[in-house]
């Protein structure tokens, strides 16, 4: 275990409280806000077609955007309490303790799994095909080429064996049970 003097752990939580707030207002309002206003924007131009008839849009949408909320709030928790860091890995705010309780015993990456799943609620919600398809799958491409290319060679580096063990117990994004004869 790491342990931090007092005058930087404070220092250190005031930059992940403030990571937290920063990543979460330009993940879940700012890039969704931009994402919307041009989906919309270009569906209208083009006469693009709606995904499907209202009100199994708003209703579909509406399950989906709390699941993804949830799972990614969850997520965010437990790396802030459990592994004493933030979603966003710099030298003063990454995971200091590897994370495999909570959400982390069903995936690997149990934030970016809720953010996928809020992503297709705001494309049923607003109906627009452009944004459930083509936001979705470059967020969907872009998180996973950052987590495999960088992330996963930096967990692997930092905690080397238990991050190789907890890899290969666990799923990378979609949540699922472990492989029956694998324990924690």
């Amino acid at each position: 275990m790491v342990i931090i003097p007092q005058e930087n752990n404070n220092s250190r939580h005031k930059k992940r409280v403030a990571v937290l707030i920063g990543s979460g207002i330009l993940l879940v309002v700012i890039l969704p806000f931009i994402a919307v206003i041009f989906s919309i924007t270009i569906e209208s131009l083009f006469s693009i077609p709606k995904l499907i008839p209202i009100p199994f849009n708003i209703i579909i949408g509406l399950i989906l955007l709390p699941i993804g909320f949830y799972w990614s709030l969850w997520a965010n928790i437990a790396l802030y309490k459990i592994g004493d860091g933030s979603p966003v890995p710099l030298k003063d705010t990454q995971t200091i303790k590897l994370v495999i309780v909570g959400p982390y015993k069903y995936s690997r990456n149990p934030m970016v799994f809720g953010y996928l799943i809020l992503w297709f609620g705001l494309g049923f919600i607003f109906n627009s095909i452009i944004l459930l398809f083509g936001f979705t799958f470059s967020i969907t491409l872009a998180l996973i080429l950052f987590v495999k290319i960088w992330e996963e060679n930096n967990l692997e580096k930092r905690f080397g064996k238990s991050y190789l063990d907890y890899k290969a117990l666990v799923s990378f994004i979609i949540p699922l049970p472990r492989a029956k004869g694998k324990t924690e």
